[in-house]
């Protein structure tokens, strides 16, 4: 291996420009709220400056920490996040609260699942490195991890919380692909879990009523003003800071349907320069992970990379109408204070796995030399 590289210059550039856009699009969006709630236009926009401050601070601590170093605490971590889960679900039923996500200690306030979704794919990525070949066997290595995913998906799908409940599940299942588990075992998986959650869908009342607002767009007063939103932006927007939408007609603005906003105000051009941030962050930490020197870094980079993607894929999609409503964030732009910190932290990870590859190293290697055929049967 080469010695220590410098960290992805490319990676950290492009957060920083994700960062300072979200802090722009939270004060646009939100400033009538803000003076409607708060008497002052820029509560909501001096808070997410404090979570980004925060959430940059802890990004530099984990771009110092060596990632080798997480894989001693995976289990740790485990019952840690599934613990906070089951003692966010105690509280809401003591509580007799419907939908609450947040924990709450003292005057702190933190969302469980945030934190739950980097404890996962570290667990994950430390069983997997570590089984090696058992992995491939269903009984020691694809079931007990199975059942890990399974449970963390359950504790937050009972918040209920779908969106990242589901984020979790295709996590879980991708870094068993990935980490060569046997297509065979994952498809025995992948289906029943599938047809559960159409069931539920089918079932539970408010994921029922998202999926009839979905099919029947008359019925769907959010995503009705956000295409409204976004189609009024046109090629170059109205003008940042002149979105007609923020003045209560789009609900959660700034928040689930902030790129609604964004594209309003910025247009098409606009846009399309967010999706090429985005684009070009994914790409980095692709690369990260292909360059990883060793098997743990490969899955915890191909993960955190992955995690980040399918939340700017989910909340885009829903914004325009291409997915049901999932109350997904988008990273580095929404507001919010767990999933602002918990992509930084997700971005120092990456950082710092990008120091110590080797930028020689071929994915190929990282499987060994047996051949494609021979991995995945």
């Amino acid at each position: 291996m080469q010695d220590e590289q410098k960290i992805d210059f490319w990676l950290l550039t492009v957060t920083l420009i994700l960062a300072g856009i979200g802090l722009v699009m939270v004060y646009s969006s939100s400033m009538y709220l803000s003076m409607e709630k708060f008497g002052s236009g820029t509560n909501y926009f001096k808070k997410q400056a404090i979570h980004i401050a925060i959430g940059f601070a802890a990004m530099m601590i984990f771009t110092k920490l060596n990632y080798r170093g997480f894989a001693k605490f995976g289990k740790f971590f485990l019952i840690s996040g599934l613990g906070l889960l089951g003692v966010l679900l105690i509280s809401n039923q003591i509580n007799d609260v419907g939908v609450n996500r947040w924990l709450r200690i003292g005057g702190f306030s933190f969302q469980p699942s945030e934190i739950m979704k980097i404890i996962l794919i570290i667990f994950l990525a430390d069983s997997i490195s570590r089984m090696g070949e058992n992995v491939r066997s269903f009984k020691e290595g694809f079931m007990p991890l199975t059942g890990v995913i399974l449970l963390s998906f359950a504790l937050v799908f009972l918040q209920p919380d779908l969106g990242i409940a589901s984020l979790l599940l295709f996590i879980g299942f991708y870094l068993l692909f990935v980490g060569r588990a046997k297509i065979v075992h994952l498809l025995m998986i992948i289906t029943p879990a599938v047809v559960s959650i159409v069931f539920m869908v089918k079932n539970v009342p408010y994921m029922k009523k998202r999926w009839i607002e979905f099919i029947d767009p008359e019925m769907a007063y959010q995503i009705k003003q956000s295409i409204i939103s976004i189609g009024s932006g046109g090629l170059f927007g109205v003008g940042l800071g002149n979105s007609s939408q923020k003045y209560y007609f789009l609900p959660e603005l700034h928040t689930d349907f902030v790129f609604s906003i964004f594209a309003e105000e910025l247009g098409f051009l606009g846009a399309s320069v967010l999706l090429i941030l985005t684009f070009m962050y994914v790409k980095r930490g692709l690369k990260i992970a292909n360059q990883a020197p060793d098997i743990f870094g490969f899955l915890l980079a191909s993960g955190l990379t992955m995690m980040i993607g399918i939340q700017v894929f989910v909340n885009i999609g829903v914004a325009v109408r291409l997915l049901p409503t999932t109350g997904m964030t988008l990273p580095f732009i929404s507001y919010g204070g767990s999933s602002i910190v918990t992509s930084f932290v997700a971005t120092g990870i990456l950082l710092n796995i990008s120091k110590q590859g080797n930028y020689e190293m071929k994915l190929s290697r990282v499987f060994g030399s047996r051949s494609f055929r021979k991995v995945w049967t």
